[in-house]
C-alpha cells in the first residue's frame, strides 16, 4: 500500500458475458476507494468489455498458449507480472484452479474469494477471505457484489460503462444512417449462442422476424459473431421476408456501439445479451438449459422467458433442454417484444 491508498487487482478472464457482470463490483470497488489503483486480469476474448474503461488503472491481459509446455511457460510469466505490480488486494470473481493460482502468484495481504460450492477446483485453498454465499440460487451479478461487501464496497444502482472510442461510435452512427431510412424501431434479433443447450430453434427465430417485418412498425436487424454466419445464413433461407443483416462486427466495443441503437435485444442467453443490457437495451432473453435465476439480466427493463425446471441448479443437457426451448413459441415471443415496447399485446 502506498501513501495509504491500496493496490486492487480483480480477476475475471472470461467470458464474455461473466466480465459484463463484474462490472457493477468494478463500480463498488472505485466508488469506496475513488483514489485506489485497479487493475483487471482478464483474457483476449473479453478484453473489449473493460479495454479504456475509466475506472481502471490497468488491463493485464493472459494470453493462454496452447500445448502444456507452451501454456505453462505462458502463466508463470503473467504470474510473474502480477506477483511484481504487488497488489495489496486480489478479489477472485472466477473461482478456478488457475485464477485460485494467479491470486497465491500475486503474495496480496488480503485475498479475497468465493467459498465452496460456488469455487470450484479448490480455488478457495489459494485465498484467506473466503466468502460464502447465502443461496446457491443468486444471480451472478449479486454473488459478485457479496465479495465487495469484504471490502466495504456496494453498488446502489446496476449502471455501468462499457467505453467505446468515438471513431467506433461514428463508424456505427454513419451505418445506422445508411443502413436504416425511416423512423421505425430497430429490433436486434442475435440468434447464436455458444452452447447448443441455449440454441432457440432457427425455424422460430424466423417465423419471429416474418411476424416482426409483417407488424409493419419494426425493422430487425440480425447480428452474429465470428464463426457463426452460418446460422443467421439458415434463418434467412427459412424466413419470408428480409431482414438487415449487420456485417459482421470487428470487436464488442462495435456491437455495443451497435446494440445502443436499438429499442430491444431479443436472443439467448450469451455474452451479447448481458452486452445489450450494459448499455440500456431493453432486453428479452430466451432461456433454455441455463438458470435464469442465475444468468438472466439484472438491468431493466428485461424479460426473460422460460419453459424449463424451477429452480435449475445445473446447466441441462441438449437433449433435455431442447423440448423447453421449442416450446416457447414465436408468437409469445412477438407478443412479449409488443409488451416491452407499448406497453400491450
Amino acid at each position: 500500500m502506498l501513501n495509504g491508498v491500496p493496490r486492487i487487482l480483480i480477476v475475471r478472464l472470461s467470458a464474455i458475458g461473466d466480465v459484463v457482470r463484474v462490472l457493477p463490483a468494478l463500480h463498488a470497488l472505485r466508488d469506496r476507494y475513488p483514489n485506489a489503483q485497479i487493475d483487471w486480469a482478464v483474457e483476449p476474448k473479453s478484453q473489449d468489455v473493460i479495454s479504456d474503461h475509466p475506472m481502471l488503472d490497468q488491463v493485464l491481459v493472459y494470453e493462454r498458449e496452447e500445448g502444456f509446455v507452451e501454456g505453462a511457460k505462458k502463466f508463470r510469466e503473467f504470474c510473474r507480472v502480477v506477483k511484481g505490480n504487488r497488489y495489496d488486494i486480489v478479489v477472485d470473481f472466477h473461482g478456478l484452479f488457475k485464477t485460485g493460482l494467479i491470486m497465491r502468484a500475486s503474495r496480496a495481504k488480503r485475498r479475497i474469494c468465493f467459498a465452496p460450492p460456488r469455487a470450484q477446483e479448490m480455488s478457495h485453498l489459494f485465498g484467506n477471505e473466503r466468502v460464502s454465499l447465502v443461496s446457491g440460487r443468486m444471480n451472478r451479478v449479486e454473488e459478485n457484489l457479496e465479495l465487495c461487501k469484504e471490502l466495504d464496497a456496494k453498488r446502489h444502482t446496476l449502471d455501468v460503462i462499457i467505453a467505446i472510442p468515438e471513431a467506433v461510435q461514428d463508424g456505427i452512427d454513419d451505418y445506422i444512417a445508411d443502413e436504416f431510412h425511416g423512423d421505425k424501431d430497430i429490433i436486434n434479433v442475435h440468434v447464436p449462442v455458444d452452447r447448443k443447450e441455449k440454441q432457440w430453434p432457427l425455424s422460430h427465430y424466423a417465423a419471429l422476424v416474418d411476424m416482426l417485418l409483417s407488424d409493419g412498425r419494426f425493422e430487425v436487424l440480425l447480428t452474429r459473431g465470428p464463426g457463426q454466419e452460418s446460422l443467421v445464413e439458415e434463418v434467412l433461407s427459412l424466413a419470408r421476408r428480409k431482414p438487415h443483416v449487420a456485417p459482421e462486427t470487428p470487436d464488442l466495443k462495435h456491437y455495443a456501439a451497435l446494440v445502443q441503437h436499438c429499442a430491444l435485444y431479443v436472443g439467448g442467453d450469451t455474452g451479447p445479451m448481458h452486452i445489450a443490457a450494459a448499455m440500456g437495451t431493453p432486453v428479452l432473453a430466451i432461456f433454455g438449459g441455463t438458470s435464469p435465476e442465475k444468468h438472466g439480466p439484472m438491468q431493466q427493463p428485461a424479460r426473460v422467458l422460460y419453459k424449463g425446471p424451477k429452480n435449475l441448479d445445473r446447466h441441462l443437457g441438449v437433449d433435455e433442454a431442447r423440448p423447453f426451448l421449442e416450446a416457447i413459441a414465436p408468437e409469445e415471443v412477438y407478443d412479449t417484444c409488443i409488451e416491452m415496447l407499448f406497453g400491450k399485446k
